[in-house]
């Protein structure tokens, strides 16, 4: 056979592998360089699958998978802190996870939020919550009473006992509240000598729950509310009169009028006999006495020396004798200017005769007689 051209060469051989000691062939190790390119690809890879699992994660703690679920009624107490509330709601199954929770209100914002009754559903989107949450807790249960002006605090009382008009709430336990001093008035101060006439006469809407000690101490805040905003305070120096003497001038007012229009009549003539010294005369005070001494209320003792006794004893009587309304405060520190000193019924619908002659109202008197309108 002839030999090949001479232009064609044999194919190339890989390098033979120089044996080592022990007679094994070792093959060429890659670069330290390439070594380190596949470790850094593999950690690139490590971390790409790690950050979209982790974010992949947090997303189904912010909006959960499935939407959301029943409803619950969640009570966030008072002083409850954001990240307090995200521990409950976690455990509560409403969110998914306490941790995402105070990390995304530290993003996203929120909070703080009202203690309170919340309705939310288990497994809710946090941004869901948060809204709810923003929005405050859901009104109480509510209920409503009407205490109407001039009743005394047994009468007062009573109401509230009822289960028709009132709340159904302990009597006992509401003379005791009262009696101990722990419903206090603001204005007037505590160690009054009779809680009469601070439950002020309003209709009033209180929580379902609430008792007895919240509902009176709400009536004694109104009548603050009302004796500011009447400004109570320029009493002392207009008629050197404080302001719980003010509210016994109102009561005084509550008890003598049917008509509006002469509140303000009979408030001057209460001020005109106090400066001049003549005792009010005013009946009501009398029959307040009886009923204080367990008599009935038109059992009146004219000739008694009880400082209720108004026909005889000069100045206020020693407390309100029941609860004046607002229009009755407005009139005692707003009195009518005129010289009355005196004043009687002049017909069935309550209407009085002023006067500051006492022939006048000796002759006014009589006609009341005559019409039997009570003037005896």
């Amino acid at each position: 056979m002839s030999n090949p051209p001479a232009h064609f060469s044999a194919a190339r051989r890989p390098p033979e592998v120089a044996p080592d000691d022990n007679g094994i062939q070792e093959r060429p190790r890659p670069s330290r360089r390439r070594r380190v390119l596949v470790v850094l690809v593999s950690l690139v890879l490590l971390t790409v699958v790690v950050l979209g699992g982790s974010a992949l994660w947090v997303s189904r703690q912010v909006t959960p998978p499935g939407g959301p679920g029943t409803e619950e009624e969640i009570t966030v107490p008072v002083g409850a802190s954001s990240r307090s509330i995200g521990t409950q709601l976690a455990g509560e199954g409403i969110i998914a996870s306490a941790l995402v929770w105070d990390w995304y209100l530290r993003i996203n914002g929120g909070g703080p939020f009202e203690a309170g009754i919340y309705v939310l559903r288990q497994n809710s989107a946090m941004a869901e919550v948060i809204d709810v949450l923003a929005a405050g807790p859901r009104p109480a249960e509510e209920r409503s009473f009407t205490v109407p002006e001039g009743l005394t605090v047994p009468e007062t009382l009573a109401r509230l006992a009822s289960t028709d008009a009132g709340l159904g709430l302990d009597p006992v336990v509401m003379a005791r509240l009262l009696a101990d001093g722990q419903i206090v008035s603001s204005v007037l101060g505590p160690g009054l000598p009779s809680s009469e006439g601070i439950l002020f006469p309003e209709t009033y809407r209180v929580a379902d729950d609430a008792d007895a000690q919240m509902v009176l101490q709400q009536m004694v805040d109104l009548l603050d509310q009302t004796l500011i905003e009447l400004e109570v305070e320029t009493a002392q120096p207009r008629f050197n009169l404080s302001p719980y003497e003010i509210l016994i001038v109102a009561s005084l007012i509550e008890e003598e009028t049917k008509v509006p229009a002469e509140r303000s009549k009979v408030a001057q003539v209460i001020y005109n006999r106090l400066r001049q010294g003549i005792p009010l005369g005013i009946d009501a005070t009398s029959r307040y006495e009886a009923v204080l001494n367990g008599r009935s209320r038109d059992d009146i003792d004219f000739t008694s020396d009880s400082p209720y006794n108004t026909r005889l004893v000069t100045g206020l009587p020693p407390t309100p004798i029941a609860s004046p309304g607002r229009e009755s405060i407005a009139a005692a520190l707003n009195p009518a200017e005129g010289p009355w000193t005196y004043y009687v019924l002049a017909d069935a619908s309550g209407n009085h005769f002023f006067t500051d002659s006492n022939s006048e109202f000796i002759q006014a008197k009589r006609r009341c007689e005559a019409l039997g309108l009570g003037c005896g």
